[in-house]
């Protein structure tokens, strides 16, 4: 039985906590408008909105509730979106590289920019498709040099991230004949990481943003990665486990260089990556990834590959989590 106005106001009242929004969410509403609001506690699709875009302030509008109609990533385009490689030492272990000695830092494309539930659209050239689910910081201002104890000011706050690759255009050297089978006929791009991860579509983000003041240094948060049905996630570590924590990142990143308020960085991936499985595992067209991390929510989205045959083996699994 659908619930009343009355109801859904007073769950509001017992789930914002007062006045500020722990857990945003940017949506289209029943008119199309993009909002910012908070989740009515046990709905999928009744918000309270924020007053504000919450980059000036979090405090929710407790005299509307607005229906959701379609979400969308927690925040606009980012004026750019950063990366994180090597970042848990059983990804480190399970690739056979050396670890880093600080950051490694690459860029990836706005354009890579994508909506929960939205297709990660993969072209044909890219044959060996893959998920990284990840932890994304969302700066919350302008900052440049510095430091680790103040790091966490420039921060807003937390969302999903997956850090969609194509392993294809990462090959040091795609035509070593000492490579797999499955590698010839890559691209690859001197092995270096930003144009395997700038491919459109090919950085969800969502499906809320969690202030710092939620979270702190993002540390203690249990991170999965689950592939359609599978019973077992792909991917399971705690964001304790980053080698490079949070305000190191953010630390090391604006030495010198100013980062934009709406950045996100995608702070690495843990091990459990379809291309360290034996035998390795590629994304086919129609398979769903769900990224989840705890106090956070679970990022959805299915893999489009047109033109590529699905495996007929392969099974689906196509459930829907909003949060």
């Amino acid at each position: 039985m659908p619930r009343s106005f009355a109801t859904l106001v007073f769950a509001l009242l017992q789930s914002s906590d007062g006045k500020d929004a722990a857990k945003i969410i940017r949506f289209l509403d029943e008119h199309d408008r993009i909002e910012y609001g908070q989740l009515i506690d046990g709905t999928r699709d009744q918000a309270v909105p924020l007053k504000n875009d919450p980059f000036v302030s979090v405090q929710v509008d407790e005299s509307r509730v607005l229906k959701v109609k379609e979400l969308l990533a927690p925040l606009p385009m980012p004026p750019s979106i950063l990366g994180i490689g090597l970042n848990y030492w059983g990804h480190i272990n399970a690739t056979g590289l050396e670890p880093p000695k600080t950051p490694s830092l690459f860029f990836k494309n706005r354009f890579s920019y994508n909506h929960p539930h939205a297709p990660i659209v993969v072209p044909p050239a890219s044959t060996l498709p893959d998920y990284e689910g990840e932890l994304a910081v969302i700066i919350g201002k302008d900052c440049k040099d510095v430091s680790e104890d103040d790091a966490l000011s420039c921060v807003w706050g937390y969302t999903i991230c997956n850090d969609f690759s194509a392993r294809c255009m990462q090959a040091e050297d795609p035509h070593d004949t000492s490579r797999p089978s499955y590698h010839k006929g890559c691209k690859g791009n001197g092995g270096q990481f930003s144009y395997s991860k700038s491919l459109d579509t090919h950085c969800p983000l969502g499906p809320a943003m969690v202030p710092v003041s939620e979270l702190g240094d993002g540390s203690g948060l249990q991170l999965t990665t689950w592939v359609n049905n599978e019973t077992t996630p792909r991917q399971n570590a705690s964001t304790s486990t980053l080698i490079f924590g949070v305000k190191k990142i953010v630390s090391f990143i604006s030495t010198g260089m100013t980062i934009e308020k709406g950045t996100v960085f995608c702070t690495g991936t843990p091990d459990g990556v379809g291309d360290t499985m034996k035998p390795p595992q590629y994304l086919q067209d129609g398979d769903i990834v769900r990224v989840t991390i705890d106090k956070i929510g679970t990022l959805e989205n299915p893999v489009s590959r047109p033109g590529v045959v699905r495996d007929a083996s392969a099974s689906l699994n196509y459930g829907s989590t909003v949060i």
